[in-house]
């Protein structure tokens, strides 16, 4: 049970009563059930697409994450989709409820009262001055946190250190508003799930190797051997970025967002919203790593959707400022 209280603050983490079964002997809908009592959540319709949202997760993503986790997520979704805003005590009780899942023996308890408490700390802070929509993905942020702290992986897959916890945790608010939550709950067409390896390797060119040769320090034969396992369409994308890595590197080294940003729209004859603004940096800060992350096969496809989102979150911000060439539609 997470119990701190800050030296400045009068508002110690809630209490919650601890629930009749265990998140290990009870069965994913009690779980569920469970957190909705301890919320207080009595809306027929948020219950109802929570109950939906657990009913679509495939049985290895809850043997990722554990039934406690699993469940907060289809609440923290079921709640963005249905426009509930918590306030600041209610969004305290939901951060204790969704720790109870973590493991503080694997974990360290200290390090999940310490992560805890600085979230706690934010919602004081800051959660009163945040818009409306901000607010209603409050509780997603924190369960990727901590689905982050107690697995090692968010709960869209992304690997995050428990020493990059805090800027994670401020990374994920800038992110977060700019999903759909159901999307995540999709099943993926057929016809979009990846082809069998007994096709012909991709063609790549002398070019791209070079040009990854200079930004990855990697020898010829690494690289070659990596290219040959990718799809096409990945091909195409790290070509489109080590042709553009010249650009990435001069945006990278702007001094101000101000200055990034008038020249990415002077370059693009077109204006940026915050938001598109906030994606475009984050990915120019981690081109290398996507790079590398799509040659080592890093971005393995998130078990409700087929898809990665992180992987997907970053290409648009290349998208955005025209780095990489976005997916055609498929002509009917």
């Amino acid at each position: 049970m997470v119990s701190h209280t800050s030296a400045n603050s009068k508002h110690p983490l809630p209490s919650i009563p601890e629930p009749e079964e265990s998140a290990q002997s009870a069965s994913l809908g009690n779980v569920l059930t469970g957190c909705l009592d301890l919320l207080k959540i009595d809306d027929p319709a948020i219950r109802k697409k929570a109950v939906e949202f657990l009913g679509s997760v495939p049985l290895g993503t809850v043997n990722t994450y554990g039934k406690w986790i699993t469940a907060a997520k289809a609440i923290a979704d079921s709640c963005a989709i249905g426009g509930r805003l918590f306030s600041q005590s209610e969004m305290c009780d939901f951060l204790t409820v969704a720790a109870k899942g973590v493991d503080s023996k694997r974990t360290g308890a200290k390090t999940v009262n310490d992560a805890t408490f600085h979230i706690y700390v934010d919602i004081m802070e800051n959660y009163q001055k945040a818009d409306d929509r901000m607010k209603l993905h409050y509780p997603r942020i924190i369960v990727d946190t901590i689905s982050a702290l107690d697995k090692g992986v968010d709960t869209r897959g992304e690997a995050v250190g428990v020493y990059s916890l805090d800027r994670y945790y401020q990374e994920r608010k800038s992110t977060a508003t700019q999903e759909d939550p159901a999307a995540s709950y999709a099943a993926s067409p057929v016809s979009e799930k990846a082809a069998p390896a007994v096709h012909e390797p991709p063609s790549y060119s002398q070019v791209l190797v070079e040009n990854l040769v200079h930004i990855t320090n990697r020898s010829r034969k690494d690289l070659e051997r990596s290219l040959a396992s990718l799809q096409a369409a990945d091909i195409k994308k790290i070509t489109d970025l080590s042709l553009n890595y010249k650009r990435l590197q001069r945006y990278g080294k702007m001094s101000s967002q101000s200055a990034f940003k008038k020249e990415v729209e002077k370059e693009l004859g077109r204006k940026l919203t915050d938001n598109q603004l906030m994606h475009a940096i984050n990915s120019i800060r981690k081109a290398r790593t996507y790079i590398e992350n799509v040659l080592d096969g890093k971005f393995v496809p998130h078990g409700t959707h087929g898809i990665n989102h992180v992987k997907h979150n970053l290409e648009y911000g290349y998208q955005l400022m025209g780095l990489m060439e976005p997916r055609k539609r498929r002509s009917n």
